[in-house]
């Protein structure tokens, strides 16, 4: 387990981005050249790969050789564990002197030449690792390791311009490689000072000194472990210049792009990366969606109305994006969705017992749970004149009904209207009860709303008793307008 391999394994990274935005050939050409030189150099434990780092990376390594020789334990253990063994190779193996004595460039020609740092070789199983894309964000550019998958982007390295050359950005993979190695060990049920053990050992290829002594800095000065915490490095800078990448890409059209800047933005995941904006992620979760990306319709069809505290215009401007969404057949609920705006009859669609029904059918082959409860009360209570269906209710009731110790409270409640519609009203009486019951033991609902949910089904439970079942006597966009449900 050589270092560099945890450098080939990138990180995909939380956003996602497609295909590649128009750009200066020419310099995503140059840019792919620095890289491909580096990798060749650094894979064969060339020290010439020094002349191929950034500035700021051999200012990185000057900053490792001050944490070999001063960091304190608690300073060791904020570092991401690539730069944490790599510091700890040096005490173990630097004496003070020689250490003191080189500069950043000299840490970094001596981790090259010793095989702690690098890209792998090439080898019968996989080639050297090469970009497949650039995104040039000013000086800098973000190098992309593969083709996107459906919802990430593989970010890679980063090359910073320099004197008109391109430079390799050392530090840039380190939270990405540290990441890998971390997983790692936890997968393999690995704690830390045992990771940090093994790693030492290998690449030294001899028993590694234990960690408290490794821990134990050379040198003891307070003024320099201060002025180390003000050098600390901007490890997530690479991670911001992503999100610039994505915005340069959503600008230019790319789908994903505007899919990840969207998602970014409207939920506010990574404030230290982009501050929350709902209005500007949904504005990009709405162009997403309508060229074409199937998550963004999906998500812009729940955000919108959510922001629009349920209304009919937000359900109107919602409709397009969930029969994308829908359309696509990849998201279950989406299915449900045209169900309920089916039989709520929103956003200018008629209320129709049918289509909904066909939708909830749609929506339970493509695996949403729920969908069998909802096809069931849809049947039972429909409103709709010549639309309701008792005799369908009860047949598909049955496998509820079998499972009727594992129904929540609203397919208890649930089934309890599909007996009542086919004139068994003893047995809805006893399944209202236990619905009543499993939603007083429900602490999920508010009050208010469990208050109003309970008033609705003691008034079905009267009408069951006294010999009448139950159609649909109200919608359930008004109670939630009403915050009721």
């Amino acid at each position: 387990m050589r270092m560099r391999r945890w450098l080939t394994g990138m990180l995909a990274g939380a956003l996602a981005l497609p295909a590649w935005a128009a750009q200066d050939m020419a310099t995503m050409n140059n840019v792919s050249r620095a890289w491909d030189r580096y990798a060749a150099l650094s894979s064969q434990d060339n020290a010439e790969a020094t002349d191929l780092l950034a500035t700021s990376s051999q200012d990185h390594f000057a900053f490792l050789r001050d944490l070999a020789l001063y960091a304190s334990p608690g300073q060791l253990r904020r570092l991401p564990s690539l730069d944490r063994v790599l510091v700890y190779l040096l005490r173990a193996t630097q004496a003070d002197e020689a250490l003191q004595a080189m500069d950043g460039r000299a840490v970094a020609a001596m981790c090259f030449t010793r095989g702690w740092i690098g890209v792998e070789p090439a080898s019968e199983e996989a080639p050297i690792l090469a970009l497949s894309n650039v995104t040039v964000v000013g000086d800098e550019a973000v190098g992309e390791i593969g083709s996107p998958t459906e919802t990430q982007f593989q970010f890679g390295p980063i090359l910073a311009r320099e004197d008109g050359r391109w430079r390799y950005r050392y530090e840039s993979m380190v939270l990405d490689a540290s990441t890998l190695m971390d997983q790692s060990f936890r997968q393999a049920g690995i704690g830390d000072v045992q990771a940090m053990e093994i790693s030492i050992s290998t690449m030294l290829e001899a028993e590694a000194p234990a960690l408290a002594t490794l821990d134990r800095a050379p040198l003891d000065d307070a003024a320099i472990r201060t002025r180390l915490n003000e050098d600390w490095p901007d490890y997530m800078h690479s991670y911001r210049l992503r999100v610039q990448a994505m915005r340069q890409k959503a600008a230019d059209g790319d789908l994903l792009a505007q899919f990840g800047v969207g998602s970014l933005l409207y939920s506010g995941a990574m404030p230290q990366l982009a501050p929350k904006d709902e209005a500007e992620g949904l504005a990009w979760l709405e162009k997403a969606s309508e060229g074409g990306h199937a998550q963004a319709a999906w998500v812009a069809s729940n955000a919108i109305p959510q922001r629009g505290k349920f209304s009919e215009a937000s359900l109107v401007r919602a409709l397009p994006h969930l029969q994308r969404a829908a359309a696509h057949g990849r998201e279950p609920m989406a299915l449900l969705g045209m169900a309920n705006y089916y039989f709520e009859g929103v956003a200018g669609l008629p209320r129709d017992c049918r289509q909904a029904a066909d939708w909830a059918t749609r929506a339970e082959e493509a695996g949403a749970k729920q969908a069998r409860n909802e096809r069931v009360w849809i049947w039972a209570t429909c409103p709709v004149a010549g639309q309701r269906d008792p005799a369908k209710a009860l047949e598909l009731a049955q496998f509820m009904i079998r499972r009727k110790d594992e129904l929540d409270w609203h397919e208890l409640d649930t089934v309890a209207s599909a007996l009542a519609a086919n004139r068994d009203f003893e047995q809805a009486v006893q399944f209202q009860l236990l619905a009543l019951e499993k939603l007083a033991a429900d602490t999920e609902p508010t009050e208010d709303k469990r208050a109003g949910t309970k008033k609705r089904m003691t008034a079905r439970l009267s009408r069951y008793r006294n010999g009448n079942d139950y159609v649909l006597d109200y919608r359930a966009i008004d109670e939630i307008r009403a915050g009721r449900m």
